[in-house]
């Protein structure tokens, strides 16, 4: 099916489109920005003549080859959530009648459980985290295992995000990965770690934080690394010892229980002792 353009109006390119787009999505945060731009010239660069194609003559079809350009169906569904906005705004912008996205499918994903750090892994990570030359990552690393703050929101992240007195670590819309505000318990084992390390000013992360991360894994015996581990390994002792399914998920920032359920929840060679040491303040 080809759309029509709406009785007139004249429909821009696909590039023109794009970059209508952008403008009018001036107020997100740059991440978004920068994949919104990313995803488009990649399919621009990859599709001869897409750039000039008026947005009014392409079909769903078509859409669904843009789609399929996408190696992976994580990949596919980041593309297919892209286009979808972009008709969207051309919809509001009248230059199309329908979204041809819409009814495309969204492509499946296999989600394949992690496994959490072990036991032994978790505590020679956070020894060497202790020690001179890593112990600036203390505080980001902690986030990450104690409060199951992503790596990208982890980035956004201050001092000044941390109330002590109410014990809560705010994450706001324009820093979290969903543009939702959030709210993490501080859990009193990573007020503790945190206070060991001394509180800050200014960003969390150190530095040439990505840097020093990566050398802190190297050392720790733990590449290649499996990302999001810290967070999966956060949800998977939190569960075991707190069976707060609710506060969980509220503090991971999922809309649903499924993807917690089915991806971050592993029991493998978690014991109900191991998991009381864990959220038990210097027992790491």
């Amino acid at each position: 099916m080809v759309l029509m353009m709406l009785e007139g109006h004249s429909t821009p390119g696909f590039n023109d489109a794009v970059q209508d787009l952008l403008r009018a999505k001036q107020g997100l945060r740059a991440r978004t920005l920068s994949e919104i731009r990313s995803v488009c010239f990649r399919l621009m660069r990859g599709v001869p003549g897409l750039a000039s194609r008026k947005v009014g003559e392409i079909s769903r079809s078509e859409c669904e080859g843009l789609i399929k350009l996408a190696p992976t169906p994580r990949q596919q569904r980041k593309f297919r959530t892209i286009l979808h906005g972009l008709f969207a705004h051309c919809c509001r912008q009248e230059w199309v009648a329908v979204n041809p996205v819409e009814w495309i499918a969204t492509p499946r994903l296999q989600e394949h459980e992690i496994i959490p750090l072990a036991w032994h892994e978790l505590k020679h990570l956070l020894s060497l985290a202790r020690a001179g030359r890593h112990r600036c990552c203390m505080p980001p690393v902690g986030l990450m295992l104690w409060a199951g703050v992503r790596p990208a929101e982890l980035l956004r992240l201050q001092w000044s995000d941390i109330d002590w007195e109410e014990s809560v670590i705010s994450l706001r819309p324009q820093h979290s990965k969903t543009g939702g505000c959030r709210h993490i318990q501080l859990q009193p084992v990573l007020r503790a770690w945190l206070r060991e390390h001394g509180a800050g000013q200014g960003n969390i992360c150190p530095p040439n934080w990505m840097r020093r991360w990566r050398l802190l894994r190297d050392a720790a015996g733990l590449s290649p690394w499996r990302q999001d581990v810290l967070r999966h390994t956060f949800a998977s002792y939190h569960a075991k010892h707190f069976h707060d399914f609710a506060r969980l998920q509220e503090d991971m920032g999922h809309r649903s229980a499924a993807l917690l359920r089915t991806r971050y929840l592993s029991m493998q060679g978690l014991t109900a002792a191991h998991a009381r040491l864990f959220w038990t303040p210097g027992a790491l």
